[in-house]
């Protein structure tokens, strides 16, 4: 479905204060990105304005099926999910670390490839329920040192083992304290850990139905 508009907006958590830097985008006429805003409304990261890193995989080769499936690698989050990242990103700063984003919104029709190859619902979730990622309330996500160096999270993002399970013992203890870190940061922003995969995280605390919009791109 076509991206009819985008525009910038500044908007205040009213406990923290905290500046998010997010762009708004819908399928229908403009519209200006508000609380309780239409189902078809959802928010863009701004990677710069964050210093949030993108490694959005999905949008290149370098991801288990080894193909590009995103037309580009933008990342878009239901706008309470998006705030809640924003002070996730806060909380890293203070542990001088950047957050490293692998996977946000996914469109519905890219459910369908990806459930063929993995063929595990533990991974990745059924087309016919959809998921979290379907409905713009899950992120995928590491951390990096401010250099931008990848921590050591255990093993890889997408690696569809037990090694992936939070709570996995054969890993260097150096994964282990940098999973419970990135728990701890994610968990105090509001989102769900899930303790199959160390990197996913779910935003529960507003539902949204499933979407199916591309983005557009500008090149």
């Amino acid at each position: 479905m076509k991206l009819i508009s985008r525009l910038f907006f500044y908007s205040f958590l009213a406990l923290t204060g905290i500046v998010l830097f997010v762009t708004s985008t819908s399928m229908g006429k403009s519209k200006t990105l508000v609380k309780n805003s239409i189902q078809d409304q959802f928010s863009e990261i701004d990677f710069e304005a964050l210093t949030i890193i993108n490694k959005m995989v999905y949008a290149d080769t370098t991801n288990f099926m080894h193909q590009k499936i995103y037309p580009c690698a933008r990342c878009f989050l239901r706008p309470e999910a998006a705030e809640a990242l924003a002070e996730a990103n806060q909380i890293a700063k203070t542990e001088n670390l950047k957050l490293v984003i692998y996977d946000c919104y996914r469109p519905y029709q890219f459910q369908y490839k990806m459930y063929e190859i993995v063929n595990n619902p533990r991974y990745v979730a059924k087309p016919d329920k959809g998921s979290n990622h379907n409905r713009g309330l899950a992120v995928d996500v590491a951390l990096a040192d401010q250099e931008g160096n990848l921590l050591d999270m255990g093993n890889e993002f997408d690696d569809f083992s037990k090694l992936s399970h939070y709570a996995a013992i054969d890993i260097t203890e150096e994964g282990k304290k940098n999973r419970g870190v990135l728990r701890k940061i994610m968990t105090k922003a509001g989102f769900i850990p899930y303790d199959n995969e160390w990197w996913h995280f779910d935003y529960v605390k507003k539902q949204y139905p499933v979407a199916n919009f591309v983005w557009e791109c500008d090149e």
